[in-house]
């Protein structure tokens, strides 16, 4: 099978991934072509394939004729990665102009000649017709191995639509804690439900496939790198609303002032899925509310 991986506006890290496979790596390059991969092999020109996995985001003209490029010549498109599926955390620069992107990432040098820049960020499926996803920033070594043999073995793989909460293994305390709380500030208790704990967690909004890693192993709060899960997509339900509720629950206290508590909604509750179409458009006033303590940074 001819396989592309393509990369758009990226950290880089799910192709990182791919080194992360060991003995399967080997064999997946040594069982397929690898035609077009520009951070694993030299070439320019982008051939027809049978594969692509495109990893990042459209954020300027280039990147919108490459997408455009891969859908034309491959036969099937996947979405690699959080940023692919869902925006990810590039989707916070919506935040910001154009401008004031560039003179922070690269100063005052001359870009006149630069590709023009696409104002607002949108996942690839929003350009590109995608025909499969594998969301995780980046995904897991595990998820990636098995996603792949059943795409080479010419299946589509479904996007898990569950939440993180259904693989974790941590238990729900007897009493209202204290909360929001910190784990900087005072670390949990081991092995207990890190939201019931009066922690801000994603996992009852995040899709699953990790196996809960972040919560049940490492005892932190999930931050929904996986992004919004089925439930979380639909139009009865808001991501922000319902995590204030779910920590009034837990912590006794009213919703104003656990709302009032969650100072950075963008990074607390949107840091993954703030480009995603189907939760911009049930922010009430868009996107600029939730970030724009950021500008003054």
């Amino acid at each position: 099978m001819q396989v592309a991986i393509v990369s758009l506006s990226s950290c880089l890290g799910c192709q990182m991934v791919f080194l992360s496979l060991g003995d399967f790596f080997y064999r997946f390059i040594g069982e397929n072509r690898i035609v077009y991969a520009p951070f694993f092999v030299d070439g320019r020109d982008f051939p027809e394939v049978e594969l692509a996995l495109v990893e990042g985001t459209v954020r300027n003209s280039g990147h919108f004729l490459k997408a455009r490029e891969v859908r034309e010549k491959a036969g099937r498109v996947v979405a690699l990665g959080t940023c692919a599926c869902f925006g990810g955390v590039q989707g916070l620069a919506d935040g910001f102009s154009e401008e004031t992107l560039i003179r922070r990432r690269f100063g005052e040098t001359d870009m006149e000649n630069a590709p023009r820049g696409i104002r607002r960020l949108l996942p690839l499926d929003s350009y590109i017709k995608v025909d499969a996803f594998l969301p995780g920033c980046p995904p897991d070594s595990d998820l990636l191995k098995g996603f792949l043999e059943m795409v080479l073995a010419g299946e589509v793989p479904e996007r898990p639509g569950s939440t993180v909460c259904s693989q974790c293994r941590v238990t729900s305390p007897e009493l209202p804690q204290p909360g929001p709380r910190r784990v900087t500030a005072e670390p949990p208790r081991p092995g207990a439900c890190l939201l019931e704990s009066g922690y801000l967690c994603m996992g009852p909004l995040t899709r699953d496939g990790c196996g809960a890693r972040c919560p049940s192993a490492m005892g932190v709060p999930c931050h929904g790198c996986r992004g919004p899960s089925d439930a979380a997509m639909t139009p009865a339900v808001d991501i922000l609303g319902e995590t204030v509720r779910r920590l009034s629950r837990a912590t006794g206290r009213r919703e104003s002032e656990v709302a009032a508590a969650v100072t950075d909604p963008a990074h607390s509750c949107y840091l993954f899925c703030m480009a995603e179409p189907s939760l911009r458009r049930r922010r009430p006033g868009g996107t600029a509310p939730f970030i724009h303590r950021l500008e003054s940074r």
